[in-house]
């Protein structure tokens, strides 16, 4: 068994120990713990809470993939995460940077470049909804549909699912999802015709 095997065993059955075995593997996952979040978004407590719950809301014979992204999402999130003079929590870039870390972690562990590569522009993009607004399917633009018609965007889509359900105080996530679920089934379907 390849370590990416066995990792991705940990985090399908997560029995006792399975975190710490994680970060005795990818040390990174370590400061995790001691990331504050905004509670008004994520009343589950910290980075690496939230993390745990994501890793757990993965289908139980989901695409590995998705695991890690699911794992990997907010890795950046301690190195960029701030609070602000007024009390608010911030990670500004923090899928960026995430994105950059996670492609080094998945090479030191010999991932596959295709796999990499997928993994990696999902956690850069995990947070598009946020950045997009888009309300009117009718205002998206040409940057925007290349989005959805990229071959990754499905597990782009399951993971902002995935991050919604665990992300336990916002219900915005989930709304985006099934409205972002139908746009992409809508330009797809179009696509295809």
């Amino acid at each position: 068994m390849t370590i990416v095997q066995r990792i991705e065993t940990l985090m399908r059955r997560r029995s006792a120990g399975w975190w710490p075995e994680l970060c005795e593997v990818i040390p990174a996952l370590d400061a995790l713990a001691d990331t504050p979040q905004p509670p008004e978004y994520h009343a589950e407590g910290d980075v690496a809470v939230h993390t745990r719950l994501a890793v757990a809301t993965c289908p139980d014979h989901c695409d590995p993939d998705l695991l890690w992204v699911a794992l990997l999402h907010d890795i950046g999130k301690p190195a960029t995460t701030k609070q602000n003079a007024d009390g608010r929590i911030t990670a500004y870039g923090h899928a960026r940077l995430g994105a950059d870390m996670a492609a080094e972690i998945l090479a030191r562990l010999d991932m596959t470049e295709q796999r990499r590569s997928r993994i990696v522009w999902a956690i850069r993009h995990h947070m598009f909804h946020h950045s997009w607004q888009l309300q009117d399917p009718a205002k998206l633009t040409k940057r925007q549909r290349a989005h959805l018609v990229n071959p990754d965007f499905p597990l782009l889509l399951e993971f902002l699912r995935i991050d919604s359900a665990a992300s336990q105080s916002c219900n915005d996530g989930l709304r985006a999802y099934r409205f972002y679920r139908q746009l992409w089934s809508d330009v797809a379907g179009a696509r295809q015709q």
